[in-house]
């Protein structure tokens, strides 16, 4: 077992964390974790803001034997921190590093067993690890942004690609009636079931594959869908989703980059008419209102 690993530290603006993250895996590393550079405060971002870090420290746990000129040099012209850190339990260093996010000017996003900072905000409670979707990508943090400004007392809520449930489950806390959680992943699934029952609302959210819920569910069901996968999955499902938008229904789509959104506004625009309305690090979220 080894008893030591080699840690490395890089700065780098938002856009290039992924860069970064494969070259460490490249590297041989065992895992890597982000936080604020400089320890840029996000837990109280302007209203409205998305509340990620413009500036971000990657660190990563590499071999101890791997020489630092080779990890030096997949980093050429750019400042890197070592240190030689003792082995322990490092999915629970990780957890220590969550802190509670907010996300519009209301909604706070708070890591199992960690309280809401403000008395006055509405938390979701998320376990992280099960399956992708904490808040802390750009695509999710846009999507919760935009349910937080929603009207969405007494509305039917479809969230399609549900991840850890959390957009559900946000709209849910944020006064939806009912929401519909579908995913192809045996393990999101699990995950959503399980947020959904820490925060209370497991009786007003159905989790459940496309093909177990979507073709039993009512035409022209949903008030609100969003849908945070990926551009090609979203202009394919397009003519499906159609059969779940009424007339005013509104729309919400992210998991796309800025240069993919014209193909997606393409695919919908039959029915609902999109438009960039947010931009992070590259993605974008789309969003409008149906109009049928």
């Amino acid at each position: 077992m080894t008893e030591h690993w080699l840690q490395a530290a890089v700065n780098c603006p938002q856009a290039g964390v992924a860069g970064v993250e494969a070259a460490f895996e490249g590297l041989g590393a065992l895992v890597t974790w982000t936080q604020g550079a400089d320890d840029e405060e996000i837990l109280e971002p302007e209203p409205g803001a998305t509340p990620l870090w413009a500036a971000v420290r990657v660190t990563a746990l590499l071999p101890p034997t791997l020489p630092r000129e080779q990890v030096l040099a997949a980093f050429p012209g750019t400042e890197l921190h070592f240190e030689m850190v003792a082995d322990r339990d490092w999915d629970a260093e990780w957890r220590r590093t969550l802190k509670p996010l907010r996300f519009g000017q209301r909604l706070w996003i708070c890591p199992a067993g960690q309280a809401c900072p403000d008395p006055a905000g509405v938390s979701v409670l998320l376990e992280p690890g099960l399956a992708f979707g904490t808040g802390t990508h750009p695509t999710t943090a846009m999507c919760l942004a935009w349910l937080d400004g929603q009207a969405l007392a007494g509305q039917r809520v479809l969230d399609y690609g549900c991840g850890s449930g959390i957009l559900a489950i946000g709209a849910l806390a944020l006064g939806a009636l009912e929401a519909i959680a579908v995913d192809i992943d045996p393990q999101a699934l699990i995950a959503t079931v399980d947020n959904a029952t820490r925060n209370g609302c497991g009786p007003r959210l159905t989790a459940g594959t496309p093909a177990e819920l979507l073709p039993t569910a009512r035409a022209d069901a949903f008030d609100v869908l969003v849908a945070n996968i990926l551009s090609g999955p979203l202009v394919r499902l397009a003519p499906e989703l159609r059969r779940f938008g009424r007339a005013g229904t509104r729309v919400a789509l992210s998991g796309i980059l800025a240069d993919q959104a014209s193909e997606v506004i393409a695919a919908f625009q039959p029915w609902a008419s999109l438009a960039i309305t947010n931009e992070q690090g590259g993605w974008v979220l789309l969003t409008g209102v149906a109009a049928r």
